[in-house]
């Protein structure tokens, strides 16, 4: 999902373009970041980019990159969602949203594994809310004493409008526990992106 309006993040023109998908993360565009987390989980038989009019260049940059792309009309996440779904059926869906940098092809195939046998028609993926706040960040979509990740499997042959019933899977991991919505929280996830990073010897 890479077609939101990004309300809360100022424009970031020295980090890779104004775009929140755009900006970068350890030299590369969040949502190439996703991209390539996705694909290298050898999990999936299409990789879509879900883009709308408030991101035309996130959907030229993917075009370049080869990605396939839906085009939403980019009114709200629900609506978008909803009629991306209404458009794949009868498919297991795994949406993934563009500003989380820090995922990778282990993570992905392991949120795979672990929603594989439910039966609901969406498992999404959720963290204990202060998992999240002691890496340092702010959780975005919060209900008790957990937070939402944004990463939710639908079966859509299951799916009927735009409410669903979900199934709350509890995964605390750093690869997932970031949402970046903020100038604070892209420094946040350039600083936990370094430190994962393998260290070059001379």
């Amino acid at each position: 999902m890479c077609g939101g309006k990004a309300t809360r993040m100022q424009q970031q023109t020295d980090r890779g373009g104004s775009e929140k998908p755009l900006l970068n993360v350890g030299g590369v565009p969040m949502v190439e970041c996703v991209i390539s987390a996705l694909a290298g989980s050898n999990r999936f038989g299409r990789i879509i980019a879900a883009v709308s009019p408030n991101t035309p260049e996130t959907k030229e940059f993917l075009k370049s990159k080869g990605i396939e792309i839906i085009e939403t009309s980019g009114v709200g996440y629900p609506q978008d969602l909803s009629w991306l779904l209404s458009k794949l059926k009868p498919e297991r869906v795994m949406v993934v949203p563009a500003d989380i940098p820090l995922l990778d092809a282990q993570a992905v195939g392991d949120i795979v594994d672990s929603a594989s046998n439910k039966q609901e028609p969406a498992v999404s993926i959720v963290l204990e809310k202060e998992f999240v706040e002691n890496i340092g960040a702010k959780p975005s979509v919060v209900f008790g004493r957990y937070c939402h990740s944004g990463i939710t499997i639908f079966d859509t042959s299951k799916v009927v409008g735009e409410t669903v019933q979900e199934r709350y899977l509890v995964m605390n991991r750093k690869e997932i526990a970031l949402n970046v919505n903020t100038k604070q929280e892209l420094e946040l996830a350039e600083k936990l992106y370094s430190s994962r990073a393998p260290k070059t010897l001379p």
